[in-house]
């Protein structure tokens, strides 16, 4: 009797323990049949797999090609452990559930059990893939940045030398004016691209529009200096 109630104890204990964890825990008989499920996995795979039991994880919707994909992961790890994996083997799968067919990111652990048994612990790891990704690709956008903001700075002075140097230098009103434009517009459109590649350098959204109070006539001016050629040539038309 004492043995039998210390035995009934430990499997309540461990039951407990399996139905507290956040990790997901199905344990596979011999023939690839749930024999032990945990609410866990319930809830990472979004499906009733307490209704499953005695059955193929196959046979649950939706996690056939999931199912396949463990029992070769085994079958590998028995024919060929890799270095470090005598006593278990982990990997990542990728798999869709849910009626919208919500991507999930799997760590999973497998472990061969006394009888031939196999145990599947897994983890719940989309967050981490994602804010992986996010820093990956932020460090992507800071390095690009600061490639394309590199030239910018001289293509500014340039223009201003240029206009420092020529400026005095032109007798015609016209030709000083045409050189005050361009180089405005160069100075207007490099200060742009810096403030666009600041944005993109912090991984940032781009600021919501404001609205404010714009000139007109200066906006039309500053877009006809980008056509300074045609509009002297009198070949400009609206």
């Amino acid at each position: 009797d004492r043995s039998v109630q210390a035995v009934e104890g430990a499997r309540t204990r461990l039951q407990t323990i399996l139905d507290n964890l956040t990790a997901g825990v199905i344990v596979f008989d011999t023939n690839w049949r749930i024999d032990t499920v945990n609410p866990g996995a319930t809830r990472i795979l979004r499906v009733p797999l307490s209704a499953y039991q005695g059955r193929k994880l196959g046979d649950v919707p939706g996690l056939a090609e999931f199912a396949q994909a463990v029992e070769q992961r085994f079958e590998l790890h028995l024919a060929s452990p890799e270095a470090g994996e005598r006593v278990l083997w982990q990997d990542q799968f990728e798999l869709k559930v849910g009626d919208k067919g919500q991507e999930l990111s799997l760590l999973v652990r497998g472990a061969l059990l006394p009888g031939d048994a196999r145990l599947m612990v897994f983890d719940d790891i989309t967050e981490v893939v994602s804010a992986q990704r996010s820093a990956a690709w932020s460090e992507v956008a800071r390095r690009l940045a600061h490639e394309i903001k590199n030239p910018l700075t001289p293509i500014q002075l340039s223009a201003e030398r240029l206009q420092f140097k020529l400026e005095n230098k032109l007798a015609d009103a016209a030709d000083q004016a045409m050189l005050q434009r361009g180089v405005g517009t160069i100075v207007s459109q490099v200060q742009a691209m810096k403030q666009l590649v600041n944005e993109f350098r912090d991984y940032a959204r781009l600021p919501s529009a404001r609205l404010v109070p714009l000139e007109l006539n200066a906006l039309v001016a500053e877009v006809l200096g980008l056509y300074g050629a045609a509009q002297e040539s009198g070949r400009l038309r609206a």
